[in-house]
């Protein structure tokens, strides 16, 4: 039996890449998930005993609340040494996810901005791998000048900028600006953006 004219090979290559980003979401999902469902402490627990040990409260002459704090030698800040072994297995879990995380949107969103920039014929697609010449690229994609790229630097002005390169990308690829509000998404929106934006 001959299923190509029902499924046309054409097509195929757009089935693949959204299996892909439904992957890559779920992962992330699932992984986030785990570390949310399952902490290793109870932070109320935790907090009520810091506020019971932390503080005393006592009445002065004038009748005011005051509190004080009753371990004065103890830091504020604790450090790695300083938790307990659960506490610390916890961390390592949390930085082991965050790098993790970290690692697989760096490759995801510079495969696509490069992606992005080869639709865009910009000559040296390849520096979306580099993280400052990133910018660039995204800069050149939104049909801006490239000395924008200096007003990523700037602090206040970088956020409205950067709203301005990331609502233009998506009407430089013939597409709505409405694509800029995916970004808003939690978690998922930085792979909805790039990800609709270089494989549709």
């Amino acid at each position: 039996m001959n299923f190509s004219k029902y499924i046309r090979f054409t097509h195929l290559g757009i089935i693949w890449r959204r299996f892909a980003l439904f992957l890559i979401t779920m992962f992330a999902v699932i992984g986030l998930q785990h570390f949310i469902v399952e902490p290793s402490f109870s932070a109320s627990s935790s907090l009520s005993n810091a506020i019971a040990s932390s503080s005393l409260i006592t009445k002065n002459n004038s009748d005011r609340l005051i509190a004080q704090d009753s371990n004065v030698d103890s830091p504020s800040l604790r450090t790695y040494d300083s938790l307990s072994e659960e506490e610390k297995a916890l961390f390592n879990k949390i930085i082991l996810f965050a790098s993790i995380f970290g690692l697989v949107v760096y490759v995801f969103t510079s495969y696509c901005l490069m992606k992005i920039a080869d639709k865009l014929e910009i000559p040296n697609s390849w520096l979306a791998w580099i993280p400052i010449a990133q910018i660039w690229v995204m800069v050149r994609a939104a049909g801006k000048p490239g000395w924008w790229l200096i007003l990523f630097f700037i602090p206040l002005v970088n956020f409205v900028i950067g709203l301005i390169v990331f609502f233009s990308i998506p009407t430089s690829l013939n597409k709505s600006s409405l694509y800029g509000l995916l970004l808003f998404v939690p978690i998922l929106g930085v792979f909805l953006y790039f990800g609709l934006l270089a494989f549709t």
